[in-house]
């Protein structure tokens, strides 16, 4: 009967013994945690959105699906530079298909609100080619591209963005005109 005490004692010392641990260990974390070192002034993120595009003389407009891969560079907390790859998707009007991309440099104006809150406003160079089916070729151009935006720090490292994006100068043929517009919603992830 004593032994059997003497069992159940070990199995609760040892249990104590193992949350002391985890105890331990999670305190140890979180102050590493609290002393890490500060947050690097580099990101990536990503997001996807609608896009709408021009067609027929301005006349018509096509949607589609849309994503961007981006990574930049904070200066400080009001300023950034940003390079983008965007896929814009893929349209159809008067029996042409066009795929259409984007590749951007851009930099970034931003004015914190408060409790986690910014609001920013971009203007970007942006490389857009357009390529079309039935051996109609490929168009590219460089123009400008426009943009404002809202964040909202999710985490000292992640923030959640919202943006509307103008690009202003797509290549023109086939009937698609040089104006898309987008609206999208992603994270950034701040080393």
């Amino acid at each position: 009967m004593n032994r059997n005490n003497n069992n159940a004692r070990t199995s609760i010392n040892g249990k104590k013994a193992g949350l002391l641990a985890v105890a331990a260990a999670a305190l140890t974390l979180g102050v590493g945690v609290a002393h890490a070192d500060p947050v690097t002034p580099y990101y990536i993120g990503g997001d996807v959105g609608k896009t709408t595009q021009r067609v027929d003389g301005n006349s018509q407009k096509r949607t589609s699906d849309s994503y961007s891969i981006f990574g930049g560079y904070k200066f400080n907390e009001n300023f950034a530079a940003e390079i983008s790859y965007t896929d814009l998707g893929k349209v159809s009007f008067d029996g042409v298909t066009a795929k259409n991309k984007v590749y951007a440099l851009d930099g970034i104006a931003r004015a914190p609100l408060g409790a986690g809150f910014g609001v920013y406003g971009k203007v970007g160079l942006a490389y857009a080619q357009r390529d079309f089916n039935n051996g109609l070729g490929d168009k590219d151009k460089t123009g400008l591209k426009l943009g404002v935006g809202v964040d909202y720090a999710l985490t000292k490292n992640v923030s959640l963005r919202a943006e509307a994006t103008r690009y202003n100068d797509m290549p023109q043929a086939n009937g698609f005109n040089k104006k898309d517009d987008r609206l999208s919603m992603g994270l950034a992830y701040q080393f």
